[in-house]
């Protein structure tokens, strides 16, 4: 029974085979421009045989007739008003169509396709541009490059160059067709399109799938445009001249367009130069921008490569910028700010301690205004590669909304502007606060919901966003996290002897990856007493400083002291370790780098960290990985864990080194607000808006 069983499968997978190659032998003939081919394929239009097809790694249920309509399509240019190959096409209406149109029917050796209108006999819309300066320069290098490769000197394109005959136009936008995407075969045509704009000292457009005409035809990925563009050669090359001057084909009879200033900006984006790309895209956004938008659509759609200095989604971010800028001159908005603001900003990119970081941070906060906030987020858009900036705008941007928020709700223009912004940035498409504004409303005051019903907006993405707010306004706070709080911090067993632990795994480690995985194992699992020891051992072995140091700043939350990889850090905390109790050290370090827990009579200020635990764990304001700052909280949190001795059920650190990689402070400062509040430790309101971070 199982033989016969095998001998099945056996036969149905040879048959399987035996299809497939029937199929790729029909698909070589038609590629060689055998027209008996077409006949023997339309014998399987309508046969609904089962067959596997193979696309990259991935295995595709089909049928016979898909794949024959396929290879069809795929080898023919036949016009609509002639055929459409389709679902309803059957095996009788090819037949009939190849009888009627046989002596019509050719195979176009600028195509490798079947077609019955030539391209010359074609029509198509077409837009020539000139050439950028710095883009005419970077083809000019590549010059010698383009003309060697292999395609080029194949089909003799460069010796018809090096005739002057424009023949080499037609053959060259033919390869641009030749290499159109068939089922599972890609090719990069960009050095086809270089090639094209050398020879011509200008960009052709013509018309996509779409209709519209696309300027990046090498990055199309339907086969439209480029029967267009070898339409356009058929019906124009023979009036190309070859201008010794430019050392290209130039035509008189065509016209060729001025680029505008909007497509010169977008040119320059990708210059190698980052001055001259981010200062293109500063100038973008400040233009009008309907034409900004249309071109941030074209240049994204066509995966236009740009300067690395931009925002991750530069093109996405330039849509909303524009807006931005637009809304803000129409309503007499500061958005670039003065020149203290900008150093300001400038200095946040750079590498401070983070003492200065953090005063730098605190001074924003309270000189910026509702008036010139936007400045500072419209250069926190800008620079958004840069990561310390963008974490510091998550703090400063979380902590001034909710410090201005009564000014905020009672100004209407205030209000409005806040609302287009929550669209604006929600729509740059991005993770980071910058899709959180609207949580500022959650359960909102009477009075606040008031503002927002009585604000009039013509703005119809205001609109959207009063509508949204108005439903969070209703929802209330809730305190305690539904996080769960256990992980192997509570339950794995602890170190107890180093020196013998690290000479056991030294001796059973059959690699030096073997040895530091249990090396991070063994830190993970260490308890605060155990700190010295523990530095003091690693310090001996030959490892990576990651492997080494990592768990101070994972584990215990002392990010915020310093790199602990530069070891008069690591002399500094022995020091210190070794001079104070647990609590103390945590308070001595806080204080160190100018976080305020205290009161004038050095007595904990429950208020200042209820603010803390609030708003200072650190998410960017747009991008930054994902990732959390932890800003000294944990810190806190273990001053306050000691002092009221109790965890509130979390594990006795904040992370395990050893495999876990995404611990924060967050849910433990949630409920330590929650604990300082129901216990009454607090004497102000707190009556501010949640944080941005806030789930």
């Amino acid at each position: 029974m199982k033989r016969n069983l095998l001998i099945i499968l056996i036969f149905i997978s040879a048959n399987i085979f035996a299809q497939n190659e029937r199929f790729e032998f029909l698909d070589y003939q038609l590629r060689k421009g055998d027209f008996d081919a077409l006949n023997e394929v339309a014998e399987y239009f309508d046969s609904k045989t089962e067959l596997n097809e193979y696309l990259g790694y991935h295995i595709l249920k089909s049928n016979e007739s898909n794949l024959a309509k396929r290879i069809v399509r795929e080898n023919s240019l036949f016009l609509d008003y002639e055929i459409i190959i389709d679902s309803t096409t059957t095996s009788s209406d090819f037949k009939n169509f190849l009888k009627n149109n046989k002596k019509n029917i050719t195979f176009s050796n600028l195509a490798n396709a079947f077609l019955i209108t030539p391209f010359d006999k074609r029509k198509t819309d077409f837009e020539i541009i000139e050439i950028m300066d710095f883009k005419w320069n970077k083809l000019k290098v590549k010059r010698t490059e383009l003309f060697n490769l292999d395609w080029v000197r194949k089909n003799g394109i460069d010796s018809l160059v090096n005739s002057g005959n424009p023949l080499a136009l037609l053959k060259t936008a033919s390869i641009l067709l030749k290499n159109r995407y068939r089922f599972d075969e890609y090719y990069d045509n960009e050095d086809v399109i270089n090639l094209i704009q050398l020879l011509t000292k200008s960009q052709i457009a013509v018309p996509n799938e779409s209709g519209e005409l696309s300027y990046h035809l090498d990055k199309d990925f339907y086969e439209q445009s480029k029967i267009n563009l070898v339409t356009f050669f058929a019906n124009n090359y023979k009036q190309y001249k070859w201008d010794e001057s430019i050392s290209a084909f130039s035509n008189d009879k065509l016209n060729l367009k001025e680029i505008d200033k909007e497509k010169t900006l977008f040119e320059m984006l990708s210059s190698e130069n980052d001055t001259i790309a981010q200062n293109s895209y500063i100038s973008l956004t400040k233009l009008e921008p309907q034409r900004v938008i249309e071109l941030s659509d074209q240049y994204r759609k066509a995966g236009i490569s740009e300067n690395y200095v931009l925002p991750q989604f530069s093109f996405r971010f330039l849509k909303q910028l524009v807006q931005l800028t637009n809304y803000s001159k129409e309503n007499n908005i500061d958005f670039e700010g003065n020149d203290t603001l900008k150093n300001q900003i400038e200095l946040l990119k750079t590498q401070l301690t983070f003492s200065e970081r953090r005063q730098l941070e605190d001074q924003l906060i309270n000189s910026l205004t509702l008036d010139n906030i936007t400045a500072f987020e419209y250069w926190s858009l800008i620079y958004q590669k840069s990561w310390s900036l963008t974490y510091s705008a998550g703090r400063v941007l979380d902590k001034f909304y909710s410090k201005n928020w009564n000014e905020l709700i009672t100004n209407s223009k205030h209000l409005e502007t806040y609302f287009l912004k929550s669209r604006l940035f929600d729509d740059l498409g991005i993770i980071g606060f910058c899709n959180n504004y609207l949580i500022k409303f959650l359960d909102s005051s009477q009075e606040t919901e008031v503002s927002i019903q009585n604000l009039s907006s013509t703005n119809l993405k205001v609109q959207g966003q009063i509508e949204k707010a108005l439903a969070i306004a209703k929802k209330k706070i809730e305190f305690k996290t539904k996080e769960k709080k256990t992980w192997n911090g509570n339950t794995f067993d602890r170190v107890d002897n180093f020196h013998k632990s690290f000479k056991k795994i030294k001796k059973l480690s059959d690699s030096l990856d073997v040895f530091e995985d249990e090396v991070l194992s063994i830190l993970s699992r260490i308890k605060y007493s155990q700190i010295e020891k523990a530095l003091k051992t690693v310090e001996e072995l030959s490892l990576k400083d990651f492997t080494k140091y990592s768990f101070l700043d994972r584990d215990f939350g002392f990010s915020f002291i310093g790199d602990f990889k530069q070891s008069e850090v690591r002399k500094e905390f022995l020091v210190n370790y070794g001079k104070f109790s647990e609590l103390d050290i945590h308070k001595h370090y806080l204080k160190n780098r100018e976080i305020k827990i205290t009161n004038v009579n050095e007595k904990l200020d429950f208020d200042k960290i209820y603010d803390i635990l609030k708003y200072d764990i650190k998410t960017a304001f747009v991008g930054g990985g994902g990732s959390t700052k932890d800003n000294g909280v944990y810190a806190v949190i273990k001053v306050l864990e000691i002092t009221f001795n109790t965890t509130l059920d979390f594990p006795d650190k904040l992370c395990s080194s050893d495999g876990m990689y995404a611990c924060n402070s967050r849910s433990r400062a949630k409920e330590w607000m929650n604990y300082l509040e129901v216990n009454n430790h607090l004497i102000k309101e707190h009556n501010e808006p949640v944080s941005f971070a806030y789930e």
